[in-house]
């Protein structure tokens, strides 16, 4: 059965095993490949949407009329909805405005986990949020994943 599933595969409805929506810093790879670490040691046990694409071009209109990048926020869209967990990763060189914009809407869900890096330029903002609403947070991905394995 298939495991990972990236933009713009189709998703089927899974009931028996949970899905994982890997959101957080890409920003034209100035972000580790974070994505890869989870896939590698949580595959066996979930399902996983990773919205990272093999095929992006960068010099994609970021419209609406944009088929390609239409396909890309849709797909994401879809995922993060039909996810049982979203991992938030935030990591410290970036700005991951998108992933903010992901954060708030998913932030009441009761589905997120956050790591958030201590130079991430809006750590603050996100930590009260998590402490208003009751986000896990973790210091490192690692532990995230621990939490996730027990």
């Amino acid at each position: 059965m298939k495991r990972i599933y990236r933009s713009p595969e189709e998703i089927p409805l899974q009931d028996d095993i949970k899905t994982i929506f890997l959101a957080g810093s890409i920003e034209m790879d100035k972000a580790i490949n974070w994505q890869k670490k989870c896939e590698e040691l949580l595959e066996n046990k979930f399902i996983l949407f990773n919205p990272r694409r093999n095929e992006w071009d960068s010099s994609w209109s970021q419209t609406i009329e944009n088929d390609n990048f239409n396909e890309q926020v849709t797909w994401e869209l879809n995922a993060l909805e039909k996810a049982d967990i979203i991992i938030m990763y935030f990591a410290g060189n970036t700005m991951s405005p998108i992933s903010l914009l992901e954060f708030g809407l998913y932030a009441q869900s009761k589905k997120i986990k956050v790591v958030v890096e201590e130079d991430f330029w809006r750590k603050g903002n996100i930590d009260i949020v998590c402490k208003r609403y009751a986000v896990e947070q973790f210091k490192t991905l690692e532990e995230l994943i621990l939490n996730l394995l027990k």
